[in-house]
């Protein structure tokens, strides 16, 4: 069976601990809205680790090249993954940019399947980069090598070395799961990795000094039940009240294992930097946020003062991003205060990938793990003069418009709603570290984030999955990723872009792959959880990835490596150009002021120099003004278009640009103009008092000038007391969505919109619903095709790949079909199987058209909402290619669950679950009048168990196309 829906690892240690991979449904109750405050079971400081590792022995491995241990993974085999919005592709970077991203300067291979666990899979690749090293980390082992040279300066050594000498199972398991982190403000190295048995603990270690060999203070956090998938990153603020080091974890308990929720944790980083065993820990569990990801604030600068900690997630049932803010008491820990329901974000419309990644060579696909944003949520803080105040880059995987995996990234603004002036106080701590930090007197603030930019990276047809994103000193983003296809080996690639490169892209990526490489023939599938970007703390400048790759195509034979790249100019002085107020703006002649956008100048690495202002492709007929010009160094200006108010209606675009010296820097603004509010439209169809209309029926209406949208409303009563549907439209015509009830009397207006208001509203016309299936009045029902079965094949096919295929068959016993019937079976293998219809064409002057046909279907189900092994409605038209059936056009026979992320039609709607009885299904064929189309009937399944009851599988018969026409 292939992986279902890829949530988590287990270290090796958890096969002991639970059996059988555990899988089971969702469990998540309400969230702990109390912090639960724990403190360390078990802390003291360890001896140099130099001197442990030479007195250890040789770790044993857990399994061996040709028959590898497989790190098991708890399935949550997910029925809430829904794709329902139609992503516009022309939004995702779907070709190169044609600038190439930097060069690898440096690269090195790392640890190996053979040199760490000596047999084991996945390596979940992770590390981070220091002032002179780089320590990296996979399932269960780390190393030290030199930062720019690969030089090994401690080969590989058991993770749970860290905990020699300090008992508990801390010492004496090495579950993995690691993750290694440079807190660049303290110079300390923060190691991390889970206990997967009772007692349930998270594992951490802290630096004394910045020598990874040297002395750690150590300490056991222990938690009720498992803590699966731990991630941390580090969280500073300028008045070090809200530091912290940041956990998430995800909890599973019960017997078989079930999800319980998401921990989101905050760790008392002041008292750990000096090794206190008072440190608190606060927890706030039950978060049904899989996936979700603390904030890591990489490089030298504070966040604001006061800023809370924060984590992140996206939210793919509505496309947007979620934010949690944990404003901590550390007097007072109890008094922690956690943001949930969390701050939702909007963005462009995204559907996350739920299929497997191909690769050369070989039928084992790879998992893509679509359900977490991935480690880490890199942030940098920044003066209060630059261009964002604090940068934060994710990333996770997306469908592509050609199927494809891709990568999404993210780039937001943290800001603080004020900067609070920092209070001195009498700090008996330095820089060295020498006790602990009094917390300075600001308050704390939950953070205003704001989209910057986001973009998909899918510029070819090739997969792009387990990414690392990071943003160096200058603002520049560097991504890495893994790359495969059917015709390619996983390979490690790289991409960045500046914040002058072009909105939404990355540039053209770059190799740091060996020459030769080869792809995982594992049944398992499993590609790591996670990698690593990060970026060098002493010239904030260069990028280190890490992530895995094969030499040659074998079972899991994985080889790590680091890269490493800078972009050209960084650390250099430079600005960029902020819109402080919207950079779209929108007026009405007949009341508003010329428009004005706030412009601010945004300065970098001590960029002091003069920029003087230029607006290309400004509107005709206007003129430019700016209260300051130039601006020196950081500051603001106005810029005021003069007559921008009274031009013609329409739409303009154009920028301002800034210029100092050698360096041009460019922002982009909107203007929208209407000239007055618009008189009211002629409604057209349906006619006032018409009867026997669709229950989706079309609405069209005559346009009206200097309207931009119209505001559809339907209501059951002439006083529109009662609105059942309404719309937002650009055009003259709406398809009414979803249905409206059969045999029922509706009323309709529109009224036009633009820039001053909502415009006159129409009269109001009446129309009344007649029956489903049933032509309006005033057509006559042709069938322009039919078939009953009874006559043989008929130019009927059957297409796709698998098991069992679709057959003329006597109708199953239970399904309430009669004689001979089209059908196939719920198939335990994998299949993907098609039953085609000769063309059919549909008269242009079809009024309304309708499919209608007896059916019985029933699949592997998963629960109420879900949907493993499924069948779906599709249409292609001429000589296209199949679209899906959207279930607004099915109205008798809906689509009744969610499928499975391991099918080609992940996250969409499905049939799967057992009607009552046969079903007269009836379909809207409306989009299709006047073309040539056919019919497919698609199964799919996996290899797996079939539906529980009998009849299994899809049947259809006595099929009839239908066309009402004048």
């Amino acid at each position: 069976m292939y992986l279902r829906y890829r949530l988590t690892t287990l270290g090796a240690a958890a096969l002991l601990a639970l059996g059988s991979t555990a899988q089971a449904a969702n469990t998540v109750a309400a969230p702990n809205q109390v912090p639960e405050v724990r403190y360390a079971v078990r802390a003291d400081v360890s001896a140099p680790m130099r001197d442990i590792i030479r007195m250890m022995p040789p770790s044993e491995p857990v399994g061996t090249t040709s028959s590898p241990f497989e790190i098991p993974n708890i399935l949550l085999k997910r029925s809430d993954y829904p794709t329902l919005f139609e992503p516009d592709y022309s939004k995702s970077q779907n070709a190169p940019l044609g600038v190439s991203a930097p060069p690898v300067d440096i690269s090195y291979d790392a640890l190996t399947q053979a040199t760490a666990c000596g047999g084991c899979l996945p390596p979940d690749t992770n590390g981070d980069v220091s002032d002179v090293h780089y320590l990296q980390t996979v399932n269960s082992h780390w190393a030290v090598y030199n930062k720019t040279t690969g030089a090994v300066v401690q080969g590989s050594t058991p993770g749970n070395s860290f905990y020699v000498g300090f008992g508990g199972k801390c010492e004496t398991t090495n579950s993995g799961d690691p993750t290694a982190l440079w807190d660049a403000q303290a110079k300390r190295w923060v190691i991390s990795q889970f206990v997967t048995s009772a007692p349930f603990a998270q594992c951490v270690a802290v630096s004394t000094t910045s020598d990874p060999l040297g002395s750690y203070y150590r300490y056991e956090f222990q938690w009720p039940i498992f803590g699966d998938y731990p991630k941390m990153g580090v969280w500073t603020e300028e008045s070090t009240a809200q530091n912290a080091y940041t956990l998430i974890t995800h909890d599973f308990g019960g017997s078989p294992q079930t999800f319980q929720g998401a921990s989101l944790i905050a760790l008392e980083r002041n008292k750990m930097l000096v090794g206190d065993p008072s440190a608190a820990v606060v927890r706030f569990s039950g978060i049904d946020a899989y996936g979700v990801q603390p904030i890591h604030l990489s490089g030298l600068k504070p966040a604001a003062g006061g800023a809370c900690p924060t984590f992140v997630h996206f939210e793919f049932s509505t496309a947007q991003y979620r934010f949690w803010d944990m404003c901590l008491d550390w007097e007072t820990p109890a008094n922690t205060v956690f943001t949930n329901p969390p701050t939702f974000i909007d963005s462009d419309v995204f559907v996350p990938y739920g299929g497997a990644i191909p690769q050369l060579g070989t039928a084992q696909q790879l998992d893509a793990f679509g359900s977490n944003t991935m480690y880490r949520a890199t942030a940098r803080a920044f003066d209060a003069t630059a261009p964002n105040r604090m940068s934060l880059v994710i990333n996770h995987v997306i469908q592509g418009g050609g199927g494809q995996a891709g990568v999404r990234w993210m780039h937001f603004n943290l800001k603080p709603g004020a900067e609070f002036p920092i209070t001195t106080v009498d700090r008996i701590f330095g820089h060295g570290y020498e006790g602990p930090e009094l917390p300075n007197s600001v308050p704390p603030t939950q953070m205003t984030k704001t989209v910057i930019d986001q973009g998909n990276f899918t510029p070819d047809g090739d997969s792009r999955w387990m990414g690392g994103i990071a943003v160096d000193g200058s603002g520049n983003i560097g991504l890495g990723y893994s790359k495969s296809s059917a015709s390619l080996n996983p390979k490690i690639m790289i991409t960045g872009r500046t914040p002058s490169d072009p909105p939404g892209t990355m540039r053209d990526e770059v190799s740091c792959t060996p020459g030769t490489t080869g792809s995982q023939t594992s049944t398992s599938g499993r590609w790591g959880d996670y990698s690593s970007m990060s970026v060098d703390p002493v010239d904030q400048c260069r990028f280190y990835f890490t992530t895995e790759y094969l030499a040659t195509t074998s079972g899991a034979s994985w080889r790590t490596r680091v890269c490493s790249f800078t972009f050209a100019g960084c650390g250099d002085p430079d600005f960029a150009l902020v819109a402080e107020t919207p950079a779209r703006v929108e007026v009405c002649s007949a009341t508003d002021a010329d428009p004005t956008w706030d412009v601010r100048v945004g300065v970098l690495n001590g960029f002091n120099s003069a920029v003087a202002f230029a607006t290309p492709g400004i509107p005709g007929g206007t003129t430019p003004n700016f209260t300051v010009d130039p601006v020196v160094g950081a500051g603001t200006t106005v810029l005021t278009l003069t007559n921008g108010a009274t031009i013609a209606a329409g739409e303009y675009s154009f920028a301002v640009s800034g210029v100092s010296g050698p360096l041009t820097r460019s922002l982009p603004l909107e203007l929208g103009v209407s000239a007055a509010a618009t008189g009211a439209s002629s409604l057209v169809s349906p006619a006032n008092n018409s009867t026997g209309n669709k229950v989706l029926p079309t609405l069209s209406w005559s346009a009206v000038a200097g309207a931009l949208n119209y505001t559809v409303e339907i209501a059951t009563d002439v006083a529109f007391a009662n609105i059942v549907r309404t719309a937002t439209v650009s055009g003259t015509t709406w398809k009414v969505t979803p249905a409206l009830n059969e045999s029922t009397a509706y009323y309709w207006r529109i009224t036009p919109n633009n820039y001053c208001g909502a415009g006159a509203t129409s009269v109001v016309f009446r129309f009344d619903t007649g029956i489903i299936g049933q032509c309006p009045s005033g057509t006559t029902a042709t069938n322009v095709f039919a078939d009953n079965f009874q006559g043989g094949v008929n130019g009927w096919t059957t297409v796709g790949t698998g098991a069992t295929n679709w057959s003329q068959l006597a109708a199953p016993a239970g399904s309430g079909l009669t004689t001979t019937v089209w059908g196939i079976p719920n198939n335990a293998t994998t299949s993907d199987r098609g039953l085609v219809s000769p063309s059919i064409a549909i008269p242009a002057n079809s009024q309304a058209t309708f499919l209608i046909y007896d059916t019985w279907h029933n699949f592997e189900d998963d629960g109420p909402t879900g949907c493993y092994d499924n069948a779906t409605l599709d249409v292609k038209v001429g000589a296209g290619a199949f679209t899906y059936v959207q279930g607004n056009s099915l109205y008798t026979d809906p689509y009744d669950g969610i499928a499975a992320s391991n099918l080609p039609n992940a996250g969409l709607m499905v049939w799967c679950h057992t009607p009552p009885g046969a079903i007269n299904s009836i379909v809207d064929m409306d989009d299709y009048v006047g073309q040539s189309v056919q019919l497919r009937f698609r199964a799919l399944s996996d290899a797996n168990t079939v539906a529980a009851t009998n009849p299994t599988g899809f049947y259809i018969d006595n099929l009839v196309v239908r066309a009402c026409t004048p």
